[in-house]
């Protein structure tokens, strides 16, 4: 029974009373030397939220109906809802004296559900249903800009070596050797410019007619790769003689021109290595057309410069010949072959495989007869071979 009594409603009145008249009291006796009649009535409607919670946490969880007594959750969900009426009556009626920090006024939790408006209603009950604290918004990444490749131009002092500066600004000595085509690595002149790259790459200077798609094809580097790293915006327009970085590259692969303003350039590589057995002009009486290099039957020949084969087959006195078409009117011949390894339409890229040596059509020996023409005139190749 006794307990009963103290979880009954009638004991948290009781309770409430008690703390009424001690604060009734308290104003009586401190206003006693001024007639003790004024009483400031809102000290009146505030409660001790320190003790409030006591009380709660003491009386249990159950009144003697079975209905849950206030937490100390609920209560500061209340401390919230009252706060949320508090402002809606401030806006409309002018603001009202502020609660201290700490505590919850009384009036405002008793009338919660008689004078909130409906949208102030249904934010007090969102409140009353959502004690969690909030979640910190997650902090803010700063979007990071790629940097982009940079040239660095170092001038050789006096003692240093290629090995130094490379060491200096943290590249390899091969990525200095592709960014300047220095053949020799120990031919260094006091003063002399190096290009140095921020990036592993090489610097490649655009040749005449050389477009943006061909250059990326003969490095095997993504075309997008070498615009973003040269902040190329239209890639069909590009200059002759402009330094590109190539990113990722490790050997330098120029294109080289053949023509230039109309005229041939020395710019073709040798189809094979070898003895010359007979040279361009004249000979017993009527023109040699080309230059005869004397191999063993079944060297490996070679394309002089990248083009497309227009003819590859046995053709009279050239025997197995093959034809290439260089583009701007220049075409190579490789004639005397013992057998073909392209055929007729196919790209070709200079230094590849085309065909064997032989000793077929007419031919004294194993050789290879090379021709250049231009505009369909035989030229002396050893004037235009590297």
């Amino acid at each position: 029974m006794r307990r009963r009594f103290f979880r009954s409603k009638g004991f948290i009145i009781l309770l409430f009373a008690v703390i009424f008249s001690f604060g009734i009291l308290g104003q009586v006796d401190t206003r006693m030397h001024i007639g003790g009649g004024d009483w400031d009535l809102d000290s009146l409607i505030y409660i001790n939220v320190d003790e409030y919670i006591y009380y709660t946490e003491t009386l249990g969880s159950q009144d003697d109906n079975g209905q849950p007594l206030p937490t100390v959750q609920t209560l500061a969900a209340l401390d919230g809802a009252a706060q949320l009426v508090k402002d809606s009556q401030d806006e409309g009626a002018g603001k009202a004296p502020a609660a201290e920090p700490g505590e919850v006024t009384l009036s405002a939790a008793v009338s919660l559900e008689e004078e909130a408006p409906p949208a102030v209603s249904s934010r007090v009950e969102s409140a009353l249903q959502v004690a969690e604290p909030p979640v910190p918004a997650p902090p803010k990444v700063e979007e990071q800009k790629e940097e982009r490749p940079t040239i660095f131009v170092h001038k050789v002092n006096p003692g240093e070596t290629l090995w130094d500066i490379a060491n200096a600004y943290g590249v390899s000595v091969d990525a200095i050797l592709s960014a300047n085509e220095l053949r020799n690595p120990n031919m260094l002149s006091i003063g002399q410019e190096l290009n140095i790259l921020s990036v592993q790459g090489v610097l490649h200077k655009v040749a005449t007619g050389e477009s943006l798609w061909e250059i990326s094809e003969r490095y095997q580097v993504p075309l997008e790769e070498i615009t973003r790293a040269n902040n190329i915006t239209d890639p069909s327009r590009i200059m002759p003689n402009t330094k590109l970085i190539i990113p990722g590259a490790t050997q330098l692969r120029p294109k080289d021109v053949l023509v230039v303003n109309g005229q041939l350039q020395k710019a073709f590589d040798w189809p094979v290595r070898g003895r010359i057995s007979s040279p361009f002009g004249p000979r017993w009486g009527r023109m040699h057309n080309g230059l005869d290099i004397a191999v063993n039957t079944g060297t490996a020949v070679r394309a002089a410069a990248d083009g497309r084969v227009t003819f590859a087959g046995w053709n009279g006195g050239y025997g197995i010949l093959v034809i290439i078409d260089h583009g701007n009117n220049v075409e190579t011949r490789y004639a005397h072959n013992s057998r073909l390894n392209v055929k007729v339409g196919q790209s070709v890229t200079r230094g590849q495989v085309i065909a064997y040596s032989g000793n077929t059509g007419n031919s004294t020996g194993p050789h290879v007869h090379f021709e250049i023409r231009h505009r369909n005139n035989p030229v002396n190749p050893q004037t235009y071979l590297k």
